[in-house]
């Protein structure tokens, strides 16, 4: 699989935004959701390894393991493995995965940097073992009237789309039969809402990697760009007074059932 928004410096520092801003509301979804007295559990896309570390600290299993395809992103999060929390390069889209089945996979937003999500969710399923649990966390939607969120967002999802990806994509995981090998347990939306400060800062790094991206330099002006980099960069710093953005987040448990 391939990171929509790189696996830089720049796009790293992000992540770590990333999981600072969402790991109370993830925390939540982790520990409501899953089993307890686990034995084995993955974190799917780990990238440096902070949803990795929330996931061994939220539900205490006796071995948690990161997987990613990016071998910079891991050799930040091998520099945190431990005795009970490791790191393997492995694509998430190809099964089967090392050192399973797992009792556990946890996901946060990566089906939607993911073509063919209903297969990607079958093979997943593959990978637990029998009463296994698949907690995945994704975008339904992303709140906002601000006219420089709205821009960002609609060049965000423009090139997604362009890449057979979606940012909302919680909908379509929604509507997603459930495989063979699993039965979907629950399915809702819970609201996130995020200072807006916090919120261009992350998008103000997205920016600084996908400005680059090929469709972007097909169809938008450099001079545009750099306009909405200085306008999120205002709001940042907090020139700008915006009101908080609410993130919607589909989160969807499914348990393995016998094939």
């Amino acid at each position: 699989m391939t990171y929509a928004f790189g696996d830089t410096d720049l796009a790293a520092r992000r992540l770590a935004l990333l999981a600072e801003t969402f790991a109370p509301s993830s925390r939540t979804f982790m520990v409501e959701a899953a089993h307890t007295g686990l034995r084995l559990a993955a974190d799917l896309g780990c990238g440096p390894g902070y949803s990795t570390h929330l996931l061994a600290g939220a539900l205490e299993p006796a071995h948690t393991v990161g997987l990613d395809n990016s071998e910079s992103f891991l050799d930040l999060a091998r520099a945190t493995a431990s005795d009970k929390v490791s790191f393997c390069c492995h694509d998430i889209t190809t099964g089967p995965f090392p050192s399973g089945p797992y009792d556990l996979l946890f996901s946060r937003f990566e089906l939607t940097h993911l073509q063919h999500p209903e297969a990607v969710i079958e093979l997943w399923g593959r990978q637990l073992a029998v009463g296994g649990r698949l907690l995945m966390e994704e975008v339904e939607y992303i709140g906002t009237t601000h006219p420089v969120f709205t821009s960002y967002l609609e060049i965000q999802q423009a090139m997604l789309t362009e890449q057979g990806n979606s940012l909302y994509i919680g909908p379509v995981l929604d509507a997603v039969p459930d495989p063979a090998a699993l039965k979907r347990r629950s399915s809702n939306v819970q609201t996130a809402p995020i200072p807006a400060e916090r919120a261009a800062a992350m998008f103000r790094m997205n920016l600084g990697v996908w400005r680059h991206n090929d469709f972007v330099r097909r169809t938008l002006d450099p001079s545009d760009l750099d306009d909405l980099e200085s306008a999120l960069a205002a709001i940042e710093s907090g020139r700008s007074a915006v009101s908080s953005v609410e993130w919607g987040l589909r989160r969807v448990v499914m348990d393995r059932v016998d094939p």
